[in-house]
């Protein structure tokens, strides 16, 4: 089942056929590190600072030629947004820090799923403490695939799912 994760993403991402599959393949670094190998493949969001998130570095993205300054502008905005709503409540902020994280990661996501629409891209979030994401083609087979096999080889405790 692991080796067939590793085959999967192969299809997804074919500059990695050449690349040895990590002989360790239930650990975590080791198959992000595989995922890099070459490119940005896989991004993390840093927890502490939403502005972290890997859009730069995705070369998937990248090669698409998408405007990374907008879609960081519009991030940006529906954060400063949520930031002025804080601001304006009474509440003590560190009641709201978990909803904080959680409404991060909405926005990012959402505006990374509405950039990649037109080109027949899947988002997968992989549920840790810091969140990884990638961007692959969009094939339900392949996706199903890549589900299934990823959480059967690193557990169920931190998933990975498609952001529809």
């Amino acid at each position: 089942m692991r080796k067939t994760l590793y085959e999967s993403l192969r299809i997804a991402f074919p500059e990695l056929n050449d690349t040895a599959i990590p002989e360790e393949q239930d650990e975590f670094e080791h198959f992000v590190r595989w995922l890099n190998s070459y490119y940005s493949n896989i991004q993390k969001i840093e927890l502490d600072d939403f502005r972290q998130n890997g859009i730069d570095e995705c070369h998937r993205l990248q090669q698409l030629g998408i405007d990374l300054d907008e879609l960081k502008n519009q991030i940006n905005d529906d954060m400063a947004s949520f930031y002025q709503m804080y601001e304006s409540e009474e509440e003590e902020t560190s009641d709201m820090h978990g909803y904080d994280f959680e409404f991060s990661f909405d926005v990012i996501f959402n505006h990374i799923k509405i950039f990649i629409e037109p080109y027949e891209l899947s988002l997968l979030v992989i549920e840790r403490q810091n969140p990884y994401w990638l961007l692959v083609p969009h094939n339900d087979e392949l996706i199903d695939r890549i589900i299934v096999t990823y959480n059967h080889t690193f557990g169920d405790e931190e998933p990975i799912q498609l952001i529809e």
